[in-house]
């Protein structure tokens, strides 16, 4: 794992693009933006697989204050590889955050191609008590029409 200060900034320098991002503008943060998913992957390989969502969410929208995703099979494939990392571990409360802010302004059901896979990880995290993997599962199905298994 990396240590504080090297979060501090990458989190800073993330904020710093978003705070173009809402002004309208998502031009001019083209190298802001590489310095955040290059830092993002010295993370992932020092360790730290709870960033693959950021990084799949982040690659995959042009506007990083809106997280719109427009390129979909990206966000599945860096997504697929933090899933084969462990990041979406139910106890991966940082990885399930952004798979949530995802979830937001996209459609959930779109995440994976893998949809069994899919709806297991969700199940899995929200019966281990992550409340983002509940809330996503609630946003496919409205809570009065899941069916509880026995």
């Amino acid at each position: 794992m990396k240590e504080k200060a090297f979060y501090d900034q990458l989190f800073d320098t993330l904020e710093q693009v978003i705070t173009v991002h809402r002004k309208g503008d998502t031009h001019s943060t083209t190298d802001l933006e590489q310095h955040v998913l290059t830092m993002t992957d010295e993370a992932i390989k020092a360790g730290d697989a709870e960033l693959y969502p950021m990084k799949a969410l982040l690659t995959a929208s042009n506007d990083w204050s809106t997280c719109i995703i427009t390129r979909i099979s990206i966000y599945r494939d860096i997504l697929l590889d933090g899933i084969e990392a462990g990041a979406l571990a139910p106890g991966n409360d940082y990885a399930w955050q952004w798979i949530s802010l995802a979830a937001e302004n996209n459609d959930p059901e779109e995440f994976a191609d893998d949809m069994e896979r899919w709806y297991d990880l969700l199940a899995t995290a929200a019966e281990g008590g992550n409340h983002d993997a509940l809330d996503i599962m609630n946003r496919i199905w409205e809570p009065e029409n899941i069916i509880e298994e026995d």
